[in-house]
């Protein structure tokens, strides 16, 4: 009897911890796979600005650009710009899989300045509000 006592007391146990883990992570999912299916299909809603992230530091045409314009395989510069601040990161998530760099390469982003500005010599460049993206 207690050995039957302690088998059902064990897949009690087991239920519960399966309950515990699976129902936030089922009551989550339906809203997160459509969000990742709209932006699978296309839609531009994947470029606003992150929660924290002002959109005076986050230019949504420039990373719309960058996706539109710059090979999936290609890395990409960013001039005027200091990579470890919290927003450069989403931009790095916005542009995947392109690479943003630290160093040169064959596109660049400057932010605040004209190419020329930045010492750059483009071969083409389109400018997003106050910042470019340039193919050298």
């Amino acid at each position: 009897m207690k050995r039957t006592a302690a088998l059902e007391s064990r897949q009690l146990r087991c239920w519960l911890a399966v309950a515990i883990i699976a129902i936030p992570v089922l009551a989550v999912s339906p809203s997160h796979l459509r969000a990742e299916l709209r932006a699978a299909n296309g839609n531009m809603a994947r470029f606003p600005p992150p929660n924290g992230v002002s959109p005076r530091d986050y230019n949504q045409k420039l990373a719309r650009g960058v996706v539109a314009r710059v090979p999936a395989h290609a890395s990409v510069a960013a001039v005027g710009a200091v990579l470890s601040e919290s927003w450069t990161r989403w931009v790095a998530y916005a542009i995947a899989p392109r690479q943003l760099t630290t160093g040169s390469a064959q596109w660049t982003m400057v932010f605040g300045e004209t190419p020329q500005q930045a010492g750059l010599h483009p071969r083409r460049a389109w400018r997003y509000g106050a910042d470019w993206l340039v193919e050298r």
